[in-house]
């Protein structure tokens, strides 16, 4: 009742939007759909009034839509769920008939005499409806602190004019900036007007307003910006400052000598605790991407920083660079699938870590480790005798489970590409290289058929490859992952025994809400004198969470070296059921065990292998 109420007073109150429209003529102004959303009057329950001026419509009816689902994400999200008490206007602000056809469609009659729309958008950041929006695809409304604007998430399109220019106006709280990649036309002390040439701009463009901690830099002639809301300030951009430049330098060797944009906008959101998805991450975008993590220090953030942000811009060559026709024609309420996620994220995924060990960011012995982990998830977790093709069709539906395997065998599939085409071309034409020449036949403006790519990409190569794509990609083979990193010099083993050390004192459980307790105590443990359920709180005075948890299990060299003493903080019921503080020591020592999908070097390369190598990796 209060909401309506609410909505009855502001609609009273709309106001015709000034904006860069006044600077086009008459009739490309009539052309145009103007938003405007004043972040001043968010409300306490995380929701927003928007008001759409519309463009001239020539017919008597018009469907507003919301999308159903927007590039890089591949799930129904249906935006439109989070969108109510959508109203339309006549010139004299008279009602006319709207209809809500479905979640993300609304029928106007009336249309001709249509001036402008409102309705009022709920964040999905504080949002549990089903199913719950991975957060770097969804929206913030947090009024005071920070709002994350997918602009789909709070424009929609008239039907038959998304291809139109679109206005974007921001009313925003005092001191608050906004950052994008988006085209700023006009600017003050408490507005913002961004312009776009369609709604397909509009919405891969996002925006992250609130106090200001941002960075701007020069790489190889590309302006990036990174903006950060961490909301006690555990991170900021000054640390990162000087390993984002790092990275987008690289990036930059990696690709040729430059990136290929000219401005691009890191947006990063920063949670107190795990967001609702249980997930952390990043989505794309042509010239920017949207972060989000759990709010950790300084110095444990910068790594999955890094590895997030590299991955999410190698996404500038695929797929917006190199994509089918799925992606270029884009519908964002009936999509098709593509059957190249093997492409687009794999390929991708293993950018993200190879250019760090061809760079030096990384030594081998860190690469082989990622790499292995990559081995552990897609034999452990997923179903690594999948079709590729099959899973990349099924996505959205059948096969959505299998998703998260396009960053694991993905990233699998393509390094052993690497080496296969390094191999046949004696160290002289790689992934890389092929990528190259993918984009030069295509680019972001020509896409291909689904059906022609294996083809495309044999004739580039060698008939090899073709088989290669057929048995592993498009097949159900498993990858003899040996036979391809043999050649390079190392050795893949299905079970190994190793020296290591152990720093975390026992099986560990992490919990929906991101509280992670021991399960089990092991001898290590022992000498540290855990108990059973157990909260770790913090090692040798880094917390411990989420974000850190995965490296305490399978990289605790980061953390240790045999013979050095361990200090671990735990939290441990008394007899009253009251949580206390104890302090844990012991010293570590290297014990042998039995590890699974070992990845290593081989004892004694030979010249051909450490000639295939360099080329591979560089070291």
């Amino acid at each position: 009742m209060k909401l309506q109420k609410l909505l009855f007073v502001l609609c009273l109150t709309f106001f015709s939007l000034s904006s860069y429209s006044e600077n086009l003529s008459k009739a490309d102004s009539l052309k145009v759909t103007e938003a405007r959303i004043d972040l001043k009057k968010a409300t306490g329950d995380h929701r927003l009034l928007v008001e759409v001026k519309a463009p001239q419509i020539n017919s008597e009816t018009i469907e507003y839509h919301f999308p159903k689902i927007v590039p890089g994400t591949y799930a129904i999200y249906n935006f439109g769920r989070y969108v109510s008490d959508l109203k339309a206007y006549d010139g004299n602000n008279s009602e006319l008939s709207v209809v809500r056809k479905d979640t993300n469609i609304w029928s106007i009659s009336g249309a001709s005499g249509l001036d402008h729309i409102s309705y009022i958008v709920k964040d999905s950041y504080h949002s549990d409806d089903k199913p719950i929006v991975f957060e770097p695809a969804g929206s913030c409304i947090d009024s005071g602190k920070a709002f994350v604007l997918n602009n789909f998430c709070f424009v929609g399109y008239f039907e038959g004019y998304k291809d139109n220019p679109f206005n974007l106006v921001i009313d925003k709280p005092a001191g608050f900036f906004g950052s994008t990649s988006l085209p700023l036309v006009s600017t003050n002390e408490s507005t913002d007007i961004y312009a776009a040439q369609n709604y397909f701009q509009l919405h891969d463009n996002p925006i992250l307003y609130c106090i200001p901690d941002t960075a701007t830099m020069t790489v190889n002639n590309t302006k990036v910006l990174v903006s950060i809301y961490s909301p006690n300030k555990k991170v900021n951009v000054e640390y990162l400052k000087e390993d984002t430049r790092k990275l987008f330098t690289a990036q930059g060797e990696y690709l040729g000598g430059s990136l290929p944009a000219k401005q691009y906008s890191v947006l990063v959101y920063l949670f107190e605790s795990l967001p609702l998805s249980g997930s952390t991450g990043a989505l794309e975008h042509f010239t920017s991407t949207v972060m989000t993590n759990l709010e950790v220090d300084n110095s444990v953030f910068v790594d999955p920083f890094n590895d997030v942000i590299a991955h999410e811009f190698f996404h500038i060559v695929t797929p917006l660079s190199i994509h089918s026709k799925e992606i270029h024609y884009f519908d964002f309420n009936a999509p098709k699938m593509s059957k190249h996620l093997w492409l687009y994220e794999g390929s991708t995924e293993y950018y993200a870590q190879h250019f760090q060990v061809k760079t030096s960011l990384i030594n081998t012995e860190e690469f082989l480790r990622r790499m292995r982990k990559k081995i552990l998830y897609s034999k452990l977790i997923y179903n690594d005798t999948l079709s590729f093709t099959e899973l990349s069709k099924g996505a959205l539906n059948i096969y959505k489970p299998q998703y998260g395997n396009v960053y694991q065998k993905g990233a699998l599939l393509n390094m052993c590409l690497d080496l296969y085409l390094l191999k046949l071309s004696e160290g002289k034409y790689g992934l890389q290289n092929l990528k190259r020449d993918l984009v030069d036949k295509y680019g972001p403006d020509k896409p291909f058929d689904d059906d022609e790519l294996f083809g495309v990409i044999t004739a580039l190569t060698y008939p090899e490859i073709g088989d290669f794509l057929k048995k592993y990609v498009e097949g159900s083979n498993r990858l003899p992952l040996n036979d391809f990193i043999n050649p390079a010099g190392f050795e893949y083993l299905e079970l190994a025994e190793v020296e290591t050390i152990e720093v975390l004192g026992g099986a560990i459980s992490v919990d929906h809400d991101g509280s992670i307790h021991i399960t089990d105590v092991n001898e290590f443990g022992k000498q540290l004198k855990m108990k059973k359920d157990d909260i770790p709180v913090s090692i040798n005075g880094e917390m411990i969470s989420p974000a850190n948890i995965e490296n305490l299990i399978l990289n605790p060299g980061k953390y240790a070296k045999p013979g050095d003493v361990i200090t671990i903080v735990v939290m441990r019921k008394n007899k009253n059921g009251e949580l206390r503080k104890k302090t844990l020591t012991a010293k570590t020592y290297l014990s042998k065990k039995n590890e699974a999908h070992v990845l290593r070097p081989v004892d004694k390369p030979n010249e051909s292998q450490l000639k295939l190598r360099k080329a591979w990796i560089n070291q």
